[in-house]
């Protein structure tokens, strides 16, 4: 079944129940190709982060190394 055969099928199936008939095919194409480019322009444009070339310096001793203090 093509997508025009669904179609018709959706319509009557709406008709018969009293409800409203579905968008045609292709009714939403260029809304959501529109929607598509604006958010790929929308992740081009936001910057990258610049990862750190440094590691961060430790301020406290390693101490799960440490010998085991004899008592």
């Amino acid at each position: 079944m093509n997508a025009t055969q669904q179609h018709l099928l959706d319509t009557y199936r709406a008709a018969r129940r009293a409800e409203s008939a579905p968008p045609a095919p292709g009714a939403h194409t260029v809304r959501t190709l529109r929607d598509l480019l604006r958010w790929r322009r929308s992740r081009t444009t936001v910057p990258e982060q610049v990862p750190r070339t440094t590691p961060a310096a430790r301020t406290a001793p390693l101490r799960h190394h440490a010998e085991p203090t004899e008592s």
